[in-house]
């Protein structure tokens, strides 16, 4: 099959560090593995991966205007994106059109139309929810958001919620697919060693609470002063290690556990290549998810667990679909910071326990959340579509 995969969001660079960056590129090279032509065609490309093999990128810029303001220079791509898709569809020649749903995106609904091609589109947010403070114009970003969707005749959701925002929307339940995200199993593997990390960091001797991931607010950072100051009350030989994040938000948080008398406690790595982060989340005893959307389905979970490591999650319906409390990791109620703590420490003084639910959890990953089983799951909703359309 030759799959045209588009992703005009300029947030998700191609060759970047992002989860989602990652989700991008792990599923067109599962696909080529499976003998699945892509071609990718995005706003961003990237380029903090050297390893572009197997990628077939194209690259459309973004509008750079700031006079214009944010919603404005997304909607008003739509042309420039638009124009360039349907040239690289008659290039191409695709049987299919895989999108990720990005804000004010109303090409690929367009193309899909025009060629008559199979279009699937993957929802992980409705974006104007979660970037809400950056839009000037948030009602008409939340309408079109809900017309993009509406346009899809196929949704692939990465979560039950999302799937009952989806389906309040007006599409047939028959249509909205459930396909949690996934790691790659053969890339995060518990083979891999910490040790050379943990050295390298001080961490050595140290109960090590470990995130991946941006240090954006919504992902509930600042929940960790509180919870490392209510966790040392206790005990005190403890460090959370942070991997990721542009050095800008590294040197501020890092300022900020100085200020609170905490730099003992908290280790910024920065962003690290793709090609380190196993051994990073390697380092780790226990990690975390410290906050989310309630519709969200990290990538860094599915990577930890495929890593072998218990995860301290927020009990959200779309983590509970993902982790079972007590057998892969611990859940407690979201921004609960007495409860996030009393999980921590539970599990500092168990590291028996520890290795047990990281065996469980990589055990859950690969029955049902490796990225070649995704891409076996979206190949069979494009022949899906194409059997109804026969039918038709």
């Amino acid at each position: 099959m030759r799959i045209l995969y588009l992703c005009a969001d300029p947030g998700v660079p191609i060759l970047g560090r992002k989860g989602c960056s990652t989700h991008v590129r792990e599923i067109c090279r599962a696909l080529d593995r499976a003998g699945h032509a892509v071609r990718i065609v995005c706003s961003n490309r990237g380029e903090d991966l050297a390893n572009t093999e197997n990628l077939d990128i194209v690259e459309v810029p973004a509008l750079s205007s700031r006079k214009i303001g944010f919603d404005f220079r997304l909607l008003f791509y739509n042309p420039r994106f638009g124009r360039e898709i349907a040239r690289q569809a008659a290039l191409f020649q695709p049987d299919a059109i895989y999108e990720r749903f990005s804000l004010y995106s109303l090409a690929g609904a367009n193309l899909a139309r025009r060629i008559g091609a199979p279009r699937l589109l993957e929802v992980n947010a409705f974006l104007s929810v979660e970037q809400n403070e950056k839009l000037h114009f948030p009602w008409l970003a939340n309408w079109i958001d809900r017309r993009i969707v509406r346009q899809a005749a196929h949704v692939v959701v990465v979560s039950e919620p999302l799937r009952e925002e989806v389906a309040r929307l007006g599409i047939s339940r028959s249509n909205i697919h459930k396909m949690p995200m996934a790691a790659n199993i053969q890339h995060f593997t518990p083979e891999k060693s910490g040790d050379c990390v943990r050295r390298a960091h001080g961490l050595d001797g140290k109960y090590v609470i470990g995130y991946v991931g941006t240090l954006t607010g919504w992902h509930g950072i600042n929940l960790l002063y509180d919870v490392a100051e209510r966790m040392r009350r206790e005990y005190d030989n403890f460090a959370f290690f942070l991997v990721g994040g542009d050095p800008e938000k590294v040197e501020m948080h890092r300022a900020k556990a100085r200020r609170l008398g905490l730099g003992a406690h908290f280790v910024f790595a920065g962003s690290v290549p793709y090609e380190d982060v196993p051994e990073h989340i390697r380092a780790m005893d226990v990690t975390l998810v410290p906050d989310t959307t309630y519709w969200s389905s990290p990538t860094k979970l599915f990577e930890y667990q495929a890593s072998g490591t218990p995860t301290v999650a927020p009990r959200y319906a779309a983590i509970v679909e993902a982790m079972t409390d007590g057998k892969e990791g611990l859940f407690f109620e979201p921004r609960n910071v007495e409860q996030f703590a009393a999980r921590l420490l539970e599990l500092a003084r168990d590291p028996a326990r520890r290795i047990k639910m990281g065996l469980n959890a990589r055990r859950r990953v690969l029955s049902s959340h490796s990225i070649d089983d995704q891409v076996a799951r979206i190949i069979e909703i494009f022949e899906i579509i194409r059997r109804r359309r026969v039918d038709d």
